[in-house]
C-alpha cells in the first residue's frame, strides 16, 4: 500500500502543468525506514537541500518533512511482514508553469512525500545479512553531464531503460558510458576489491553519489584499506577479486556473478566485504532517527 501527501494534502495526483512531469524539473530522495526509524536522515536531507539550492528549487524544512513522514507512517496498519519496513520517497518539483523551459526566478515548488511498504528481506541493513546476487550488463548507456552528476534529479530515463533490460533474477544491471567506463548499476553504486585495495567509479561526469556510497567510503578509510576512485572498464571488473553494490534501501549486496564471470563466496575478498558490512551495520545503528 502507498500513502502520499502532496504539499501536505492527501492526494495521489499532480497538475498536468507540473514541471517535474513535463521536464523532469526536480529532485528526489529515497530513505529506508524500519520500525519507525529513518536510516541516515541527516545525510539524505543535506543532499536534498544541496540539490535544491543548486537547481534553485524551494526546499521544505526538516521539521516539515519529518512531520509529514510521521503522519503517513501513523496511518500504517499492523500485520504482515511488510508492516514495519518502508521506503520513504521525497520529491521536490518546481510546481506548475506555462509552456516553455523558462521558470520564474522566485523559488516555489511542490513537495511530494510517498510511503511504500517493502519487504524487510529487501534490505541487508534490516536483515543484517549479506545476500549475493547476479549483475546484468546493460546496453543502455549512462548519461554524461557534469552539471547534473551526483544529484538525484528526476531525469532518470536512461536508468528506467537499463532496469528494464533484465529480469528479477538479477539484482541490478551495470551501466557504462559511450567510452566503456563503468559508472554504476541502474539503481546502485559499485565497489570492486583487488587484493587489499578497493575501487569505485569516478562519478564527476555521470551517476549519483549515493548516501550509502559515501558511508561505505568513509568506513573503508576508517578500516585503513586503500581506496581508489577511478575509471573502470568491464574487463577490469572481470579481473577483480570481488564486487559489491550499495544503495539506501538494499544497504550492501555482494556480486556472485556478472556475465560469464563468477566471484568466490569465500576467501580474503569475501572476508573484506563482510568486515565492511559489519562496520556499516554499526554505523547505521548510530545514524537512526525516530519519527
Amino acid at each position: 500500500m502507498k500513502r502520499v501527501l502532496v504539499n501536505g494534502i492527501e492526494a495521489d495526483y499532480v497538475s498536468v502543468y507540473d514541471r517535474g512531469l513535463q521536464y523532469g524539473d526536480g529532485v528526489f530522495e529515497t530513505v529506508l525506514c524500519h520500525a519507525g526509524q529513518l536510516y541516515y536522515w541527516p545525510q539524505h536531507y543535506r543532499r536534498l537541500l544541496q540539490s535544491a539550492q543548486k537547481f534553485r528549487l524551494a526546499c521544505p524544512s526538516q521539521e516539515q518533512l519529518l512531520a509529514e513522514i510521521s503522519r503517513l507512517l501513523a496511518t500504517d496498519r499492523p500485520g504482515g511482514e511488510n508492516s514495519a519496513c518502508h521506503a520513504i520517497k521525497i520529491i521536490l518539483t518546481r510546481a506548475d508553469s506555462e509552456r516553455g523551459y523558462a521558470f520564474s526566478k522566485r523559488p516555489r515548488g511542490r513537495r511530494i512525500v510517498l510511503v511504500s511498504a517493502i519487504a524487510p528481506a529487501y534490505s541487508s541493513l534490516v536483515t543484517q545479512t549479506l545476500e549475493a546476487g547476479r549483475l546484468f550488463v546493460c546496453q543502455t548507456q549512462a548519461s554524461i553531464n557534469a552539471s547534473l552528476a551526483g544529484h538525484k534529479h528526476l531525469n532518470r530515463l536512461a536508468n528506467v531503460m537499463a532496469r528494464n533490460e533484465f529480469d528479477d533474477d538479477c539484482m541490478d544491471g551495470l551501466m557504462s558510458t559511450a567510452d566503456s567506463h563503468v559508472i554504476s548499476g541502474s539503481m546502485s553504486n559499485l565497489f570492486a576489491i583487488k587484493g587489499k585495495a578497493i575501487h569505485t567509479p569516478d562519478l564527476r561526469q555521470s551517476g549519483v553519489n549515493g548516501i550509502m556510497r559515501e558511508r561505505i567510503m568513509t568506513i573503508i578509510k576508517q578500516l585503513d584499506y586503500p581506496l581508489h576512485i577511478s575509471t573502470m572498464t568491464l574487463t577490469e571488473l572481470e579481473n577483480m577479486d570481488a564486487l559489491f553494490i550499495s544503495n539506501s534501501l538494499i544497504g550492501m549486496r555482494p556480486v556472485s556473478a556478472m556475465a560469464e564471470k563468477t566471484y568466490p563466496v569465500a576467501g580474503p575478498a569475501a572476508e573484506m566485504t563482510q568486515q565492511i558490512f559489519e562496520a556499516l551495520l554499526a554505523d547505521s545503528r548510530e545514524q537512526l532517527a525516530r519519527v
